[in-house]
């Protein structure tokens, strides 16, 4: 039995259909090295995705083998429970808060993600309950967010697809429009948009009842719901909201945190410091799981003034060995001024896909490299093209990939996903726009007829 057999016989994939993964068969990853990944075959790719937009300091950083090693050699595991901690967890909890918006001075480790979200959702109800709001329980989503596959977290996302068959889901989560001037109701050239956008979550406010809302939730940057960047003054009005009502603010920065966005949290560009922040991918970029809560001084006082307990811990919750990789990790990221180098390659991304003026391509639009292009049959019309058989840019996801280009779409639009690693070079972003370019082009003439 060779390898692919032995993957499609015993391995069980991410969001996958079976049928169509046994159809389609498997591709099986072996080595990589700067934005470049290698599969059994011997074809390389060019990875405009990141692996799960996280890679950001590129792949075959040996050093952090060296660090995880050395790591190893002194203390493989402890745990952070009750009064016990190891020395990489207290210094990377350190280094979170000096890097962290002002305020944010309490760090909580997890595994990834989903952890992190699901963290900052019991926090923000424990919290509610030592300001003595028993019944402060509910969390407004966006309902183009994504926080996560888990129960809790999936209840957090709105995407009918993804929530389809797990049925009972958590309770207390509810979800207002989200900030899109591409498609919703109020677009970019509309100057009041922001506080448009934000009055949404201050009706949904008071319809719940100020006093059984906990928090809002939202990624500063929606990701999976397609790069969808906010007004500039959103999240500034969100968080006058919030305040208004005794409302904590969580901001999901698992995908754009650590340089992504051209900044060293997105939260950043916006002007806006949250009450608890959570992120993951780009804090180890992915050379080791972990995830962190960043939260706010005053929201530990209010709990520990109220003598409440938390109630909440992982097994491997501050893992000294994932610890020590990230060190190395935001070590680098600060050494080689990845965030900057991220803003510099992200312009030129959207330069060049812009200066080659796709008629099938209606917005190019991004932050750092975190970079959407709006796929359209219509670029004046916006009008998009029938998902018939196969949706557009499922096509062009796998025309990029027969041109050696893994790229990322989103999953419920037409929209282009480009989030390659920060260390990738001049020579392979205008490789990415002239893939691009070529393959909508093909595609979309192919379908026009």
């Amino acid at each position: 039995m060779n390898l692919h057999e032995m993957d499609l016989r015993h391995l069980i994939h991410n969001e996958v259909r079976f049928r169509d993964l046994a159809r389609k068969g498997t591709t099986i990853i072996t080595r990589a090295e700067g934005s470049t990944i290698y599969d059994t075959e011997g074809r390389a790719y060019l990875d405009a995705q990141a692996g799960m937009v996280l890679v950001n300091i590129g792949y075959g950083r040996k050093e952090l083998g060296a660090v995880a090693a050395a790591q190893m050699g002194r203390l493989m595991y402890y745990h952070t429970y009750f009064q016990y901690a190891n020395e990489p967890a207290v210094r990377l909890a350190a280094k979170l808060a000096s890097l962290a918006p002002a305020g944010l001075g309490k760090v909580f480790f997890t595994l990834g993600g989903a952890e992190s979200v699901e963290t900052a959702v019991k926090i923000a109800r424990l919290y509610q309950r030592a300001r003595g709001r028993a019944e402060g329980h509910k969390i407004i989503c966006l309902d183009l967010g994504y926080h996560g596959n888990s129960l809790g977290a999936l209840s957090a996302t709105a995407f009918a697809a993804h929530r389809a068959y797990y049925d009972p889901l958590v309770p207390g989560f509810v979800h207002i429009p989200s900030p899109d001037t591409f498609e919703g109701p109020y677009r970019a050239d509309d100057p009041g948009a922001g506080a448009r956008y934000a009055a949404l979550l201050e009706e949904r406010i008071l319809a719940e009842g100020p006093e059984t809302v906990a928090a809002f939730l939202a990624e500063p940057i929606l990701g999976v719901g397609g790069i969808i960047i906010p007004p500039d003054d959103y999240l500034r009005h969100v968080r006058q909201i919030c305040d208004r009502y005794g409302v904590l603010l969580i901001l999901d920065e698992v995908m754009t945190g650590f340089g992504r966005t051209g900044t060293l949290w997105a939260c950043e560009q916006f002007g806006v410091v949250p009450d608890l922040l959570c992120t993951a991918k780009g804090l180890t970029s992915g050379y080791l799981p972990l995830g962190a809560v960043l939260v706010g001084d005053h929201v530990i006082e209010a709990i520990a003034e109220a003598d409440l307990p938390f109630e909440h811990g992982f097994t491997y919750a501050g893992h000294p060995v994932s610890c020590a990789v990230a060190m190395k990790n935001i070590e680098i990221i600060e050494q080689e001024r990845l965030a900057e180098r991220a803003a510099r390659m992200g312009e030129r991304l959207r330069a060049g896909l812009v200066a080659r003026d796709n008629p099938y391509i209606a917005e190019v639009r991004g932050r750092g490299l975190m970079v959407a292009a709006e796929l359209v049959r219509d670029r004046e019309t916006r009008e998009r093209f029938p998902a018939g058989d196969q949706p557009f840019r499922f096509a062009v996801e796998a025309g990029a990939l027969r041109e050696g280009v893994i790229t990322g779409i989103a999953p419920y639009r037409d929209t282009l996903m480009i989030t390659p690693p920060l260390v990738i070079t001049e020579e392979e972003v205008d490789r990415l726009v002239d893939v691009y370019d070529r393959v909508i082009r093909q595609e979309g003439d192919r379908r026009r007829g």
